[in-house]
């Protein structure tokens, strides 16, 4: 009995310490996302906040904003990710499985370790008009002067902050398919051959399908992140519209406590939308789990 709870036992302070942390805050900021603000005369719950909220059109535009960037930099680095990982496939493919693993890591060791806010930062200084980019390209001829370079930071699409995003999470995406890729065996692509499939067909017919399950896992917890990440969106956007998170971040900061409400709202919001997209991805996962027991 001792050596099968001994495990859990050890992990309980840190278990309850970040248990208490995180729901501790969460509760919180529930309950004084419904006014209840007792420093400022406030001890009844209510919805005013929310109402308010959802009538307001700069919430609106900030949902729009993040939904957009989130989708669009979860589905670039997701191709991305998945092209990488079918390169990296094919060119491994007559060695031992092993050294795909070695090559991936070595290949995306820096993107991932790279912070978000340091990512931002060469960002800034490669695609900014007066960054290194649109230097080179004047300096080549391909543009007259730095200024024709086209506006990719600070501006009001997102489209540095896609591409920061696709550029940091596409490794993670590839890495996460490596292990599907891995178990592939040699033996299936020579049987291929037997019949006359292609190396197009065998990664359409065979390849893709088995990773397929994880590759959309993989592309919802990018989005997650995406949809709740602060950093980036703030060094990379604009002054307005902004995303939830930093749109959270202003309200929280730019008043006093009656101003406290609307932020914790906002976040309220952040987190139960990360939540379900959490579940959504934890049920077609164990879903398509079941079917590629099945496949394998």
């Amino acid at each position: 009995m001792w050596q099968k709870s001994k495990a859990y036992l050890y992990l309980a302070p840190t278990i309850g310490v970040l248990s208490l942390l995180f729901y501790g805050g969460f509760l919180q900021g529930l309950v004084q996302s419904f006014g209840y603000l007792p420093v400022l005369g406030q001890k009844t719950l209510s919805i005013q906040t929310y109402q308010s909220l959802f009538k307001s059109s700069d919430f609106w535009q900030s949902i729009v904003l993040t939904f957009k960037i989130a989708f669009l930099s979860s589905l670039l680095a997701g191709v991305i990710g998945l092209f990488i990982s079918l390169c990296l496939f094919l060119l491994m493919e007559n060695n031992k499985k092993g050294k795909l693993l070695s090559l991936s890591e070595s290949i995306f060791k820096l993107p991932l370790l790279i912070p978000h806010i340091v990512a931002a930062y060469l960002m800034v200084l490669l695609f900014m008009q007066s960054g290194w980019i649109s230097s080179i390209a004047a300096a080549i001829g391909i543009i007259d002067q730095a200024a024709e370079f086209p506006i990719l930071i600070n501006e009001t699409f997102g489209w540095g902050i896609i591409i920061t995003y696709a550029w940091k999470e596409a490794p993670f995406v590839s890495l996460m398919l490596v292990p599907i890729l891995a178990r592939l065996h040699q033996s299936w692509r020579d049987v291929s051959k037997v019949f006359g499939a292609t190396t197009y067909i065998y990664l359409k017919e065979i390849v893709i399908p088995l990773l397929l399950p994880t590759w959309i896992a993989a592309t919802f917890i990018v989005f997650a992140f995406t949809f709740s990440s602060f950093e980036i969106p703030y060094l990379l956007g604009v002054t307005y519209p902004v995303t939830l998170p930093v749109y959270a971040f202003t309200v929280f900061t730019s008043g006093g406590l009656e101003g406290r409400p609307e932020a914790l709202a906002v976040n309220v919001i952040l987190v139960l939308v990360t939540a379900l997209l959490g579940l959504l991805a934890y049920k077609l996962s164990k879903r398509w789990n079941i079917g590629e027991r099945e496949r394998w």
